[in-house]
């Protein structure tokens, strides 16, 4: 793959997902959480172009966020530990096995595990610390945590699947080329 196709990829998807932040096309949860579609280029972008353009796609995003966002660095910031989980486990898990059956469903599986366990810990210690000025102890009385578990399961199913949607039932990945 060339690297020009890499990076304008890359850097195309992470404009799109800063626009979805932006107009904010999203259903509230429980007052925090967000369940949006703003993940879906970043999954999108590793389906296409592996670890090295989902991580470009994420990174750039996250920037983009943080400045025009209203959420700021902090949600900048969380929207990144909470998707790059999933970009993860689709690059490391899902290219290992060359998007099989069971390559999709360790990656599936990867991301549906890990991001709600990671992001409840980050969400207690990072999140509401930061954002809400709460200190932890307080955050773990007040904060139930299916309020962080139900939403992010929610995204990683949502992330992923409508990115392999787009990605595999289009003619996107023919269109780059680079999966075959």
């Amino acid at each position: 793959m060339h690297k020009y196709k890499l990076l304008i990829g890359s850097a195309m998807l992470a404009v799109v997902s800063v626009l979805l932040q932006i107009y904010k096309i999203a259903y509230p949860w429980g007052g925090i959480i967000d369940i949006d579609a703003v993940g879906i280029p970043w999954v999108m972008a590793a389906f296409l172009f592996g670890l090295t353009g989902g991580i470009i796609t994420s990174v750039v995003s996250t920037i983009g966020i943080a400045i025009f966002a209203t959420t700021g660095a902090v949600g900048a910031v969380m929207k990144f530990l909470a998707t790059i989980i999933v970009v993860l486990a689709v690059s490391l898990v899902g290219w290992k096995f060359k998007f099989s059956r069971k390559g999709l469903a360790l990656a599936f599986v990867t991301a549906l595990i890990l991001r709600p366990v990671l992001m409840t810990l980050f969400n207690y210690y990072l999140g509401i610390p930061l954002f809400f000025n709460i200190p932890t102890d307080v955050a773990l009385q007040q904060f139930p945590p299916e309020l962080f578990i139900i939403p992010n399961a929610i995204l990683a199913v949502t992330d992923f699947w409508i990115a392999y949607v787009l990605v595999f039932s289009t003619k996107l990945r023919d269109r780059v080329n680079v999966l075959k």
